[in-house]
C-alpha cells in the first residue's frame, strides 16, 4: 500500500481551511424542500461530506443524517465544528458503501464530490440504497462568466488569473479536466436512474473576501493543500498575500462570485420498497 501523501490523501491537511469555500445558493435548502417534499423525517446520506457543510445545511429537513467521507481529518473537522447530535460521521469510500451497513435512504447527496469517484459504480450503488421515490442529488457551482459581470462600489473581483499564476510558480497548478470527461448527467443517463432533472439556483452575490481569506480558500483544495508546498508553504502564503494586497484597491477586499448552484436530481421510480 502506498504511503500516505498529498497524492493519496489530498484533503488531509486541507480540512481546516474548508470554512473559506464559497457557499451554495442561499435558496438551496428551501428550494429542495419545496421540490422534493422533505418534511423533517426520513434519512439523508451525504457522500464525500468533507467537514459536513452540506449535511449540516440540509439536516433540518430529515430525521437522520449520515455524512460519509474517506478522510479522517475531514470527519474530525466536521465533528469539531458542528458536532450535531442528528448527524453521524462515518469514515469510508463511496465504493465501499454496500459493505458498511448504512441501510436505505430517502436522499443521497454529492456536494462537489462525485467527480472523485468511480461514477458508474457509485451511482448504481446509490440507486440500490434509495427507497422508492427517493432521490440522488449532485450539487455543484456553475462557474460565472466574469467578463459579463460588472463590479459594484469599485470593489474588484478576485483575480483568479493572478492566483493561478502564483500557484503555478509553486508547482500547485489546478490540473486540467481529462479530455474524455463526460458530464455527470450523461453518466447518470446511462445508469439505472435513466436521467435526471436539472435545477439551477441563483448564486450568492454578496460575498466580500480579504486576501487572507482567498489564500485559505486555495489551501482548502486538493491541488493546493498545505502539505503539497512542503517547506515552501510560508513562502507561497506570503507571496500570494503580497500580490493580492497590491491589486486589492482602496478597500483592500475583493468580490467573490461562486456562480449559480446546479442541482442534478435523479429520482428512483420503483415500486418495490427495500426492507
Amino acid at each position: 500500500m502506498a504511503a500516505d501523501s498529498a497524492s493519496t490523501r489530498p484533503y488531509r491537511t486541507a480540512a481546516a481551511y474548508y470554512h473559506a469555500r464559497p457557499p451554495y445558493s442561499a435558496q438551496l435548502h428551501s428550494a429542495l424542500v419545496a421540490k422534493l417534499g422533505w418534511d423533517g423525517t426520513g434519512r439523508l446520506l451525504d457522500v464525500g461530506c468533507g467537514p459536513g457543510v452540506l449535511a449540516l445545511e440540509l439536516a433540518p429537513a430529515f430525521g437522520e443524517v449520515i455524512g460519509l467521507d474517506p478522510e479522517p481529518a475531514m470527519l474530525a473537522e466536521a465533528q469539531r465544528r458542528h458536532g450535531a447530535d442528528s448527524i453521524q460521521w462515518i469514515e469510508g469510500r463511496a465504493e465501499e458503501m454496500p459493505g458498511l451497513g448504512l441501510g436505505h435512504f430517502d436522499a443521497v447527496t454529492f456536494g462537489q464530490s462525485l467527480q472523485w469517484m468511480d461514477r458508474p459504480s457509485v451511482i448504481e450503488i446509490v440507486f440500490s440504497m434509495l427507497r422508492p421515490s427517493g432521490a440522488m442529488l449532485v450539487i455543484n457551482h456553475i462557474p460565472p462568466d466574469l467578463s459579463r459581470e460588472s463590479a459594484q462600489e469599485a470593489t474588484p473581483f478576485i483575480p483568479h488569473g493572478l492566483v493561478d499564476e502564483v500557484l503555478a510558480q509553486y508547482g500547485a497548478a489546478k490540473p486540467p479536466r481529462p479530455a474524455a470527461w463526460e458530464r455527470h448527467e450523461v453518466v447518470i443517463g446511462r445508469s439505472p436512474f435513466g436521467g435526471c432533472d436539472v435545477l439551477v439556483l441563483p448564486g450568492r452575490r454578496d460575498l466580500v473576501r480579504t486576501p487572507e481569506w482567498i489564500v485559505e480558500n486555495q489551501l482548502s483544495t486538493s491541488y493546493a493543500a498545505p502539505e503539497r508546498f512542503g517547506e515552501r508553504l510560508a513562502d507561497f502564503q506570503d507571496d500570494l498575500l503580497r500580490r493580492l494586497r497590491h491589486v486589492a484597491g482602496p478597500k483592500g477586499v475583493f468580490l467573490e462570485l461562486p456562480g449559480d448552484t446546479e442541482v442534478l436530481i435523479a429520482r428512483k421510480l420503483e415500486s418495490a420498497d427495500p426492507k
